[in-house]
């Protein structure tokens, strides 16, 4: 008996091995694809035709198992189990004889039909674990194989949906360029339509010439500096016809935007910076340290528009204006010369009288300004950046200051400069007074002998300044911001609080701290125009105000 139960062991032994052997690799199979998929990432579709071949591989060898089972199950079975099939009717006659040499008192046949019965039941049950493992697997892996390859159909679609997104963006890169094109494209055909404009005014311009010959048939002589100056009555030595024509060129003529000069050949700065390029690798430090001082900006690589829209027309209309003769405008102001919009930068405007003129929007940045009239102009948001003006006046119009139709007039016309920008200008000798200048932006100038008696400066700034000699008896100074201006006297904030119109200026916002020449001097429009020797006069030495309160 010990015997037949020894038999019996080792089948018993292998077949409560079996299912956890196959427990273990169907859960070797679920790690393995779980490691694929929390490790493989995006990488998994390409690795897809291997892990399809390993998958087709693992199924193939379970078809082959599985057959080889099927075909050899009888030996197979015959030798673990010592029996070659097991059908349910075979288990009745060892069921009969159990019961039978049980009922005799046979233990021995007892036990041995036991034994034919367990070995029965035991190749039953192997044979239905090993069809159920190999139909198992086969689905497992049918099934994981599926799972992968829509993962990796997932992984792919996440990659072409990031692709696509990268697309769109730069889609919608290039739309945002082709709607910037055909903004150009839009401007670009008004400048087109506004340069046959150029025709007209060079037209306008031989007739004031023939006007001046008439006016002046002799012309100058080389011994008489003044003879050389052209001079031209506007009231009684042009037509009618051609005031009219003036006008109506400079309203024919529209403001656009147009391309932005890469190089500009009137300013000194830009080219220092185009000059200093072929070296600035070589001479990187001195390259910065310009740079900063003189405020270079590096051209972009593509072109653009200005940044607001401008008329070098009516520029062009003005400069023949006045290289013809034409000095005193305020006829053709009074009858409607527009001039707002103009781009007249880097021009000179010299011993012009422009009461009343429409320059609104106006550009004269770098321009030179010197004994010219802007009294009652409209000159709101115009700017002067980099200017130099000079014994200038846009001081208020009245009786005592009006030319032409404005001569003896009752009312008082201010100059209206609200917006306006001289920043970085260099101003000396120049009237504001009575003008309407909110939000004025004075940053970076350098003011010298300045008048603001009785201005309305509220809003306007002053930021690292230079205030040499200015005067604001009753200006309106609300909200002045003077943070980091350079002053010539210690006390200039008590004198401002004192001149200022009451109420309007609050001294406590500032303090006021001594420097140096030398950091007066990094200020650029004190360092292209000043003269040392203005520092010491009146009370000697530089202080620098510094805002330490807020604006309310």
């Amino acid at each position: 008996m010990p015997d037949d139960i020894s038999e019996t062991s080792a089948p018993r032994l292998i077949l409560t091995r079996l299912p956890m052997v196959f427990s273990v690799l169907v859960f070797g199979f679920g790690l393995a694809a779980g490691f694929l998929l929390a490790f493989s990432g995006y990488g998994l579709q390409d690795s897809a035709a291997l892990i399809v071949s390993v998958f087709l591989v693992l199924i193939g060898c379970t078809l082959i198992l599985g057959a080889v089972v099927f075909l050899f199950r009888k030996p197979l079975w015959r030798r673990v189990f010592g029996v070659a099939e097991s059908h349910l009717e075979q288990f009745a006659a060892p069921l009969e004889r159990v019961a039978r040499y049980a009922a005799e008192r046979d233990p021995t046949g007892a036990v041995k039909a036991a034994g034919e019965l367990l070995q029965l039941g035991l190749a039953r049950y192997a044979w239905l674990s090993t069809r159920r493992w190999v139909l198992a697997s086969l689905t497992g892996l049918i099934a994981a194989m599926a799972a992968l390859s829509g993962t990796a159909l997932l992984f792919r679609q996440n990659q072409l949906i990031e692709a696509q997104s990268l697309l769109l963006t730069e889609q919608n890169a290039r739309i945002a360029e082709q709607t910037t094109l055909l903004e150009q494209q839009v401007e670009l055909a008004e400048a087109a339509r506004n340069a046959e404009l150029a025709v007209e005014i060079t037209n306008i311009a031989a007739l004031l010439g023939a006007a001046l010959d008439a006016a002046q048939p002799e012309g100058g002589t080389a011994g008489d500096a003044a003879s050389l100056v052209p001079v031209l009555d506007p009231a009684a030595d042009i037509s009618q016809s051609l005031r009219m024509r003036i006008i109506s060129a400079s309203r024919a003529s529209k403001p656009y935007r147009f391309l932005e000069p890469p190089l500009r050949a009137h300013d000194t700065t830009d080219k220092l910076r185009v000059a200093s390029a072929r070296r600035k690798d070589e001479l990187p430090q001195f390259h910065a340290a310009a740079k900063a001082g003189f405020r270079w900006a590096e051209p972009s690589d593509r072109l653009r528009l200005i940044d607001r829209p401008a008329s070098p027309e009516r520029a062009h209309l003005l400069q023949v204006m006045i290289g013809s003769g034409l000095r005193d405008l305020e006829t053709l102001n009074f009858y409607g010369l527009d001039l707002s919009f103009a781009h007249g930068d880097d021009m000179s405007v010299l011993g012009v009288s422009m009461q009343g003129a429409s320059l609104s929007y106006a550009s004269f940045r770098r321009a030179q300004i010197m004994q010219s009239d802007f009294g009652g102009a409209a000159l709101e948001n115009s700017r002067f950046g980099g200017a130099r003006l000079q014994d200038t006046s846009f001081a208020a119009v009245d009786a005592a200051r009006g030319k032409g139709p404005w001569t003896g007039t009752p009312q008082i016309f201010p100059t209206a400069l609200a917006g306006v920008s001289f920043s970085d200008s260099y101003l000396r000798n120049v009237d504001f007074a009575g003008a309407q200048m909110m939000t004025a932006d004075f940053d970076g100038a350098t003011l010298d002998g300045v008048d603001f008696t009785g201005a309305f400066l509220g809003g306007a700034t002053f930021r690292n300044a230079v205030i040499v000699a200015a005067g604001f008896e009753g200006a309106a100074l609300q909200s002045l911001d003077l943070d980091g201006a350079f002053v010539t006297r210690a006390d200039f904030l008590d004198r401002l609080a004192a001149q200022a119109a009451p109420g309007t200026f609050k001294p406590e916002r500032f303090e006021i701290a001594p420097s140096t020449a030398d950091a007066l001097y990094t200020v650029d429009s004190a360092f292209r125009e000043l003269p040392s020797e203005r520092l010491g006069e009146g009370a000697p030495g530089v202080w620098r105000i510094t805002r330490v309160g807020e604006f309310e």
